[in-house]
């Protein structure tokens, strides 16, 4: 396969965990693409791959695949160009299926926002060179999105001391009735997320830390507030393109009365007392956790990135946040960023070699104009990301 002048028309695309919330997303955006000439909607239940495979028209075909089975992954990827990988948990099969697509010299993107399996796959970036392949880990909303803000905001400055990256938790609800004792793995991942431990930059490496710390965060013309950290992967792969970064956080914003009730829960987790699921269950049935008695909440968007370092010799902040997005919700918000950066892919607009995150493969703006227009009513002479500056 070839990275330049880009895959062409007509490509086959494999989706694994295809019939899942985030992936039909993508897959939709991709069975409308001039680029792509086959969706294969794989997933493990093959009835809801047809389902799904059925709503998309003739561009779309459903296979049943096990990716635990590696002899039968092995046989799909060696019949298509690119698999997006929409298929958890990724610590057990992020570095698995990425190592079969570098075996099959298929290009390969996820959506991975797990600290851990990100930095197995980081180690795969020699391997994937030398079967001449692209693979981008973690392109979906937070990573990816946000990667692609803090990469606007980072080449602002000549020199990146900090970049941080955050988005916005707005309350969590409890299951309804039909939904009583049911797994939630959405749920359940995030709270994985915030009572293990994770890494952070700290002091220009890699520090051990847990979730959920409070710090003070500003955001050009708007002010310092309190946010709280999450083990996401951007502090694993921003460092990758800008070496100097000295301090790098994955933050979340919300009411304050959410992050004390998720913070009691974690010292219940850690105690042992609750495992994941059944925290997640004690954290929907805390009061007070949602709205306005939840305490007051920041007034930040919904998703951002800042940076700080120096410009021209002044100690400049930088901030990024979208101004035109798809629908606000997880689906769209996951599965359209990985639909972007594939069809990029296809038409030569991402042509690194390697394994990389979001920022070291895609441009951030030619990606925000093609996700633009994925919103319902895209206004006319709108730029997609407001970049904002001010001095420290």
């Amino acid at each position: 396969m070839t990275n330049n002048p880009g895959l062409g028309a007509g490509k086959r695309i494999l989706v694994t965990g295809g019939a899942g919330e985030m992936a039909k997303y993508a897959c939709r955006a991709l069975a409308d693409s001039d680029e792509v000439g086959l969706v294969l909607v794989s997933d493990r239940d093959f009835d809801r791959a047809k389902a799904v495979a059925a709503e998309l028209g003739p561009k779309a075909e459903a296979l049943a695949l096990d990716i635990s089975d590696s002899e039968a992954l092995g046989k799909a990827l060696a019949d298509v160009d690119v698999v997006l990988n929409c298929a958890g948990p990724f610590y057990r099969f992020g570095r698995e299926v990425l190592s079969a697509a570098i075996a099959a010299q298929t290009h390969y993107l996820d959506i991975c926002d797990d600290w851990e399996p990100t930095i197995d796959m980081l180690e795969l970036d020699d391997a994937a060179r030398a079967a001449g392949i692209t693979a981008i880990i973690g392109m979906g909303s937070s990573p990816g999105t946000s990667n692609l803000l803090a990469m606007l905001c980072m080449t602002e400055l000549d020199q990146v001391d900090k970049v941080y990256t955050a988005w916005s938790i707005g309350g969590i609800k409890p299951d309804p009735p039909e939904r009583k004792g049911k797994p939630n793995a959405a749920r359940d991942h995030w709270i994985h997320n915030c009572t293990e431990p994770i890494k952070v930059r700290r002091g220009g490496a890699l520090a051990d830390t847990y979730a959920l710390d409070e710090i003070k965060l500003a955001y050009p013309g708007v002010g310092e507030h309190s946010v709280w950290v999450c083990g996401h992967p951007e502090p694993m792969t921003l460092p990758k393109v800008r070496p100097e970064i000295q301090e790098s956080y994955n933050v979340m914003v919300a009411r304050r009365g959410l992050m004390e009730a998720l913070k009691a829960i974690q010292g219940r987790v850690k105690a042992g007392e609750l495992d994941v699921p059944a925290a997640g269950v004690a954290l929907t049935e805390t009061p007070g956790i949602n709205g306005p008695a939840a305490g007051e909440r920041p007034p930040f968007a919904g998703l951002f990135a800042v940076a700080e370092g120096v410009k021209n010799g002044v100690a400049t902040r930088v901030g990024a946040t979208p101004v035109v997005l798809p629908n606000a919700n997880m689906g769209e918000f996951t599965g359209y960023p990985l639909a972007v950066a594939t069809v990029m892919l296809c038409r030569g607009q991402v042509s690194e070699l390697g394994v990389h995150g979001p920022e070291g493969a895609v441009d951030p703006h030619i990606y925000f104009d093609v996700l633009a227009d994925f919103a319902e009513d895209r206004p006319a002479g709108v730029e997609p990301v407001e970049v904002v500056t001010e001095t420290i």
